[in-house]
């Protein structure tokens, strides 16, 4: 098991560790019971941590609203007074949680992830800002469309607000382009599936779209095949951002493309795959955060496997902390061979992006040997061209998955985010247990 330790940490992370521990166990009612199996504080930090297990959406639901929140504080007085206020997660039935939301805190999560890349750490924070995404996930939420001034908060314009990208008609992409040459943001913060179809459309019709100091992408992890399409739409750095709203922002990718921890406001316990499934180097991130007056979050976990940088030394010269290579997707998204091997969805997602022509792709694995995946390709592709795409993402799910396996192609006019606002690139139609997956 690899725990905090490997990471090169300075003695004041150490101590936020301990803090935000010691306070947990002292004064948030849901982490009284855990008393009896914290080793103590004699033990070695990352073993009092271990001891700990993970929290999980359920566990908050169960205890809300109080169960995180230090005995001292008093959540009605917190609502009355503006300081704090209730937020919901996006995600399907069983992720949906309500959460205590600091938006100071918050703030200043985000302002300290800038830090860790270069082009980032040139502005002032906060800067003026777009933002792109689906009103499931943050923004304003209408049916009719609504004029620009009213989709400015501050300093903050939000480009859309429609739930569904299947309501974006050529005005909406017109309005877009429009709006950002007009508001010129320094940043432009989007979902990247969303920011690809705005590129895919500018790019179809020969228009060149307003390039900001960075694009951030938050909400979702972008795919390699939309990555490819915003540098050829923009000539701004493409960073990823991750993080979630439970435990603000956890990782910033750097200016050569690696993901490092936000050390001053978060720690990170990563428990590997077995060897059988990718690990040691592919693992689950548990992570506590540090400072937040209102949440005591220890272990939450994220949900997400990510894949470590092979030599922890990364080209940016920045050494402390956990430093990704990449975000892989969801635990729960995984997909296997037909020998019975994971397969996550960034794993599929790089060969896939291989297929010249391909825009977007939905797979879902129906049981041992059999899978589906439903393909987008421009809409000006030829029927022969549309063709070669299939023949070629046949070749990819028999390479990846295996040549006993049955594959079925669907070409579709358009594939559409999942009732969260966000993508699901791939899923598995069978029950599995993800802790098994685990050393």
């Amino acid at each position: 098991m690899i725990l905090a330790n490997r990471y090169n940490y300075m003695e004041e992370f150490h101590d936020k560790s301990r803090e935000a521990l010691e306070t947990a166990l002292r004064t948030a009612p849901a982490y009284k019971s855990l008393n009896t199996i914290d080793p103590g504080p004699g033990a070695a930090l990352d073993d009092r941590y271990d001891a700990i297990p993970a929290l999980t959406k359920q566990i908050m639901r169960d205890h809300f609203p109080d169960g995180l929140v230090p005995n001292y504080r008093n959540v009605d007085d917190g609502l009355r007074r503006d300081e704090i206020e209730y937020t919901f997660t996006s995600g399907t039935t069983g992720e949906r949680v309500v959460n205590i939301w600091d938006q100071d805190w918050w703030n200043r999560s985000e302002a300290a992830s800038w830090k860790l890349n270069a082009h980032l750490a040139r502005l002032d924070y906060p800067q003026k800002e777009a933002k792109l995404a689906s009103s499931l996930n943050v923004g304003i939420s209408c049916e009719e469309d609504l004029p620009m001034e009213s989709r400015i908060v501050g300093n903050k314009l939000y480009l859309n607000e429609k739930i569904n990208l299947i309501q974006w008609q050529p005005r909406h992409y017109e309005r877009m382009i429009r709006e950002l040459q007009s508001f010129q943001p320094v940043i432009l913060e989007a979902n990247p599936s969303l920011l690809a179809r705005l590129a895919f459309w500018a790019i179809d019709e020969g228009i060149e779209l307003y390039s900001p100091k960075a694009i951030v992408f938050t909400y979702e992890v972008p795919s390699n095949i939309h990555l490819a399409a915003l540098r050829r739409a923009f000539r701004a750095p493409l960073i990823s951002s991750y993080g979630t709203t439970e435990t603000g922002f956890v990782m910033e990718e750097c200016e050569m493309g690696n993901l490092h921890q936000n050390m001053d406001f978060c720690r990170i316990d990563y428990y590997p795959l077995k060897d059988k499934y990718g690990g040691p180097e592919v693992g689950k991130l548990l992570v506590t955060t540090f400072g937040n007056p209102w949440n005591s979050i220890i272990k939450f976990d994220v949900g997400d496997l990510v894949r470590l940088h092979p030599t922890g030394e990364c080209e940016c010269g920045r050494k402390h902390g956990l430093i990704a290579k990449s975000i892989e997707g969801r635990t729960s998204n995984s997909t296997f061979t037909t020998s019975g091997g994971l397969v996550t969805t960034m794993a599929l997602d790089r060969a896939l992006s291989q297929i010249e022509g391909l825009r977007d792709y939905h797979l879902e694995q129906n049981s041992a040997k059999s899978y589906v995946l439903e393909i987008m390709v421009g809409s000006g592709a030829t029927n022969a061209a549309s063709n070669a795409v299939a023949d070629a993402a046949r070749a990819v799910l028999e390479s990846v998955y295996g040549r006993d396996g049955t594959y079925e192609i669907k070409t579709l006019k358009n594939i559409l985010p999942g009732q969260a606002g966000k993508f699901r690139r791939t899923q598995a139609n069978f029950d599995f247990d993800t802790e098994e997956l685990f050393a």
